[in-house]
């Protein structure tokens, strides 16, 4: 179902619910809620400081934590790691960037031979 179809369909239920349906029982709705209350003071909380000894368990965790950090970084004070230098990655290159640097290599070199051979033509004049 689109979004649209959707959205109209919630308006629709909505707008049932607030035109269509009956008025509120206020007895009935103020009974359930004494019944509520009534179930919730008869049963006792299991645990009052339940929360606090929750809370005292992570310190202790965290000092525990503290304490493995604490020794990780005499560790690493006391044995320091030498950098190894580490050899370079290949990067293979992309196979249109080869491809073009192939055709200027081509170029290049076809201009160098040009060159040369105007330079030998040159020289080979002037003697």
């Amino acid at each position: 179902m689109g979004r649209g179809r959707q959205k109209a369909k919630q308006r629709r239920n909505a707008r049932k619910l607030k035109y269509l349906t009956t008025d509120t029982d206020y007895d009935q709705l103020q009974r359930e809620l004494a019944n509520r209350e009534e179930q919730e003071e008869e049963t006792p909380q299991a645990d009052p400081f339940g929360q606090i000894d929750k809370k005292f368990q992570e310190d202790r965790e965290m000092s525990e934590y503290a304490k493995w950090a604490e020794e990780a970084a005499l560790k690493a004070k006391t044995e320091p790691d030498e950098a190894k230098p580490q050899a370079p990655k290949h990067m293979p290159l992309p196979s249109g960037l080869v491809a073009s640097l192939a055709k200027k290599s081509e170029k290049s070199s076809e201009k160098k031979e040009e060159n040369s051979s105007e330079s030998n033509s040159e020289s080979s004049q002037a003697e």
